[in-house]
């Protein structure tokens, strides 16, 4: 049973469409917004955090812990807060401010943060009283080793011995090196 026509039609395909001025344009995207989040800020930027009620407690908290970057749900909770509205429009910016006002740390957060630290400075207490007790470990081991090689050393030789030691080289040529 031979046919004319094939058994399997070509499929027809659409024309390949250029994807690199995509790409170039992700890429470039890429690098805005990488830039932008690294751009470092400028010292007329960098204010001083805010005193206010809210903040109060963190004032009475150790420097250390009060001047901790806020944490992202810091950040967002300050920017859907109500801030009041400063002369201009820019309203991203408004938010942006009042998120880099933020300074409040939680009580149980500072608490654990505190608890952290004691654990780690009693922890860092205990290897220096293993260190310093292996070092007298090593120190005592050390004085053993040196014990033993005195009492494995041979004793001095006598004067006689040193002469004839000296000698021996001269007297070894005189003989024709016969003994």
């Amino acid at each position: 049973m031979s046919s004319e026509r094939t058994e399997f039609p070509p499929l027809e395909t659409a024309p390949a469409r250029h994807l690199w001025p995509w790409a170039l344009l992700g890429a470039a995207l890429v690098v805005a917004l990488v830039w932008a989040l690294r751009r470092p800020t400028a010292a007329a930027e960098i204010r001083p955090q805010a005193q206010t009620a809210a903040s109060a407690p963190a004032a009475s908290a150790p420097t250390a812990v009060a001047s901790k970057p806020a944490t992202a749900p810091e950040i967002v909770k300050a920017a859907i807060a109500p801030v009041k509205p400063l002369e201009s429009p820019n309203v991203l910016g408004n938010a942006v401010d009042a998120a880099k006002k933020v300074g409040m740390v939680a009580k149980a957060e500072l608490e654990r943060e505190l608890a952290r630290t004691k654990s780690a400075q009693a922890q860092a207490a205990g290897y220096r009283k293993q260190i310093e007790e292996l070092q007298k470990e090593l120190g005592a081991a050390r004085a053993q080793i040196a014990a033993m090689q005195t009492a494995q050393k041979p004793p001095p030789p006598t004067d006689q011995e040193q002469i004839l030691q000296t000698l021996a080289p001269v007297l070894r040529a005189g003989n024709g090196g016969q003994p």
